[in-house]
């Protein structure tokens, strides 16, 4: 099955989306705040549509929620639903300046440093990285502006990349090395540290695999940064929190160097050419943590991988001359060219089959919608689907009402 995909003219450098809004950092200094849920009605695609359009752009969840499973599992209704998807897929979307001027709730000054090196959206906070360090502001739908005109630094130090979860910062801060700052309420008597130092070892990404960091590096080799869930009162512990156990080298995981990433269950390497991909699952037996699901190998004119990340629909990989998506199912899809930036959102609720990628004079959302009809315990690539979690933590319910215009239509 073809991904659909939507393209937004324009000059941009990052891209969030989060709660019904999509927040488009522009090149010229700005940041504009667009209206996510009234996509399905400004696109002007016809009513029988509007379902598949509201699964493809806004909520990808509800084809994996238990209280639709009886609805979107059946028989039948897959079938229609190949047959709806496949149609958006073979349409030019677009957002025309009429459309993208409807859908506008804000464009104002960026304060953040530009250019930023990442950024996330967690708890209804915007969390920028730069080379002079880490910013937070508000990004809640009650106040005057999308985003807080005053953002508060939060370290002074230089990082790339940054990833959010546990109501912590993963931080990849280069030969510095990798840092977990608490972003919680915790008792400063507890004894738990604001900023930890996890790794000496380069940096340059990171994400959360459950309740570990997976850092990345391209000088030297990646490393899982094992922690362990306390589930019973220990040690001064309270149940939920996490322990750090221990570096594991991707020697021990992939036994051989190279590139290296993971997100969630799936852990990759690039080297010669393949990418290596392995199942993660926390044990306290190291031996039976990796599962090996071989290796996929890449056309050789794409070029060496710069970075790669992982999402529900499989597996992405930035190389010199392409995006290429190993998907859950069916063949590797590539995406020629060298963007600007790109995204996908591995922890969201709504939006985790989405890819956006930028290209100097547009922004392209792919949407993924294939992993819909896979075996989740089956699947090779891409993070298997469980049950949707609040991953920004600031999601709103859309309503039943909603949900039953978009599927009469």
């Amino acid at each position: 099955m073809q991904p659909i995909k939507l393209t937004i003219p324009g000059e941009y450098w990052d891209s969030q989306i989060s709660s019904g809004r999509l927040y488009l950092f522009g090149l010229s200094g700005d940041i504009t705040t667009l209206d996510w849920d009234r996509l399905s009605e400004k696109l002007g695609i016809e009513d029988n549509l509007h379902l598949a359009v509201l699964t493809a752009f806004e909520r990808n969840d509800l084809l994996y929620d238990r209280m639709y499973k009886l609805l979107f599992h059946d028989a039948e209704v897959k079938n229609i639903m190949r047959e709806k998807f496949s149609r958006l897929s073979n349409m030019d979307l677009a957002v025309s300046d009429r459309q993208f001027s409807g859908m506008q709730i804000g464009r104002q000054d960026n304060r953040f440093p530009f250019p930023h090196t990442d950024s996330q959206i967690y708890g209804r906070n915007i969390y920028i990285s730069s080379h002079s360090g880490v910013y937070r502001a508000t990004c809640n739908k009650k106040n005057k502006y999308p985003v807080s005109t005053r953002p508060e630094k939060k370290w002074d130090a230089s990082v790339l990349a940054l990833s959010a979860w546990y109501d912590s910062l993963a931080l990849a801060a280069g030969d510095q090395g990798l840092f977990e700052m608490n972003l919680g309420m915790a008792d400063p008597s507890s004894g738990k540290m604001e900023l930890e130092h996890l790794s000496t070892d380069n940096c340059v990404d990171c994400n959360w695999t459950f309740y570990s960091i997976y850092g990345s590096s391209h000088l030297g080799p990646g490393y899982l940064a094992a922690f362990e869930k306390i589930y019973r009162k220990q040690d001064g512990h309270r149940p939920g929190e996490r322990r750090f156990k221990s570096l594991i080298s991707e020697s021990s995981i992939f036994k051989e160097h190279g590139y290296s990433w993971g997100v969630q269950d799936k852990l990759c390497q690039a080297q010669s050419g393949r990418v290596h991909i392995v199942r993660y699952r926390p044990r306290e037996d190291l031996s039976q943590q990796f599962q090996d699901l071989g290796v996929i190998e890449l056309a050789s004119w794409k070029g060496g991988v710069v970075s790669g990340g992982v999402a529900s629909f499989g597996v992405v990989i930035e190389c010199e001359n392409a995006i290429v998506v190993l998907p859950s199912e069916g063949t590797p899809i590539t995406f020629p060219g060298e963007p600007v930036n790109w995204r996908v959102f591995s922890h969201s609720k709504y939006y985790q089959n989405q890819l956006h990628i930028i290209y100097d004079d547009r922004m392209e959302i792919i949407s993924f919608s294939h992993d819909y009809f896979v075996n989740q315990q089956e699947k090779r690539a891409g993070i298997e689907v469980y049950q949707f979690q609040r991953g920004d933590h600031d999601i709103e319910d859309i309503t039943s009402q909603r949900i039953q215009r978009a599927a009469t239509g």
